[in-house]
């Protein structure tokens, strides 16, 4: 009975270290070892069981002798997590609790930018209704703040941008979700859009149907190329 209770003390008092302490109680003996991983979060982006397929990878590594922070690293490498909470729970599981990135726009060809500006390749990408945006490497923050002056530009209007491109020379394109492309060079981006958006309330917006594209690059109107008639 005393050696029982003895056992039970000394066990209690291990585990009180683990709690405190756990990355200088390392030990690569098996009753320390992780056998189980589980994900909890609210998941909108990332696919559940691809995402456990990752983490399971960490199955197998000491529970107590891997430090917090490559445990950390290694919970943040898929794409879509933004940052996670790591809990050890003895015996043999470890606990992630993730954090995802919200997308903003698309960026290039497969691309997201977050909402913090950050570009992340997904390996599969849900089908969001997000803008388009495109443009040389490494400027996706100057066109993710183009967009975002251009749809407050737009937000007394029914004109929303289905796509913004920033070419290699420089020069922005933007199409609306009406279908409307509009051309708009490199200077004055923001003068000439707007001096569209005034010719589109008078003029254009009962004949979408017939306008090809607009080229918004003179210094006083805009030139509307039509569809041909039928």
């Amino acid at each position: 009975m005393r050696n029982a209770a003895l056992i039970g003390a000394i066990l209690l008092i291990i585990f009180a270290l683990m709690q405190e302490n756990p990355d200088q109680v390392a030990s690569s003996a098996p009753m320390f070892d992780i056998r189980k991983v589980e994900v909890i979060g609210d998941l909108h982006f990332a696919d559940r069981e691809n995402l456990q397929k990752s983490y399971n990878r960490l199955i197998g590594l000491g529970l107590f002798s891997e430090p917090m922070s490559a445990l950390k690293y290694a919970a943040e490498q898929p794409a879509w997590i933004e940052s996670v909470k790591i809990r050890r729970v003895w015996p043999h599981t470890l606990r992630i609790e993730v954090t995802e990135h919200s997308p903003v726009a698309f960026w290039n060809d497969r691309k997201i930018i977050t909402t913090e500006g950050k570009v992340i390749a997904p390996q599969s990408i849900v089908e969001l209704p997000l803008t388009h945006l495109s443009g040389p490497a490494e400027t996706e923050g100057a066109v993710l703040d183009q967009f975002t002056l251009i749809s407050q530009m737009l937000s007394t209007t029914s004109l929303r941008v289905a796509k913004l491109e920033l070419e290699d020379r420089g020069a922005w394109n933007i199409w609306f979700t009406n279908g409307i492309a509009v051309r708009l060079g490199r200077d004055d981006v923001l003068e000439r859009l707007q001096r569209f958006v005034a010719v589109y309330k008078s003029d254009l917006s009962g004949r979408i149907d017939r306008i090809s594209s607009v080229d918004a690059r003179y210094p006083h109107g805009v030139a509307v190329k039509w569809l041909a008639e039928e």
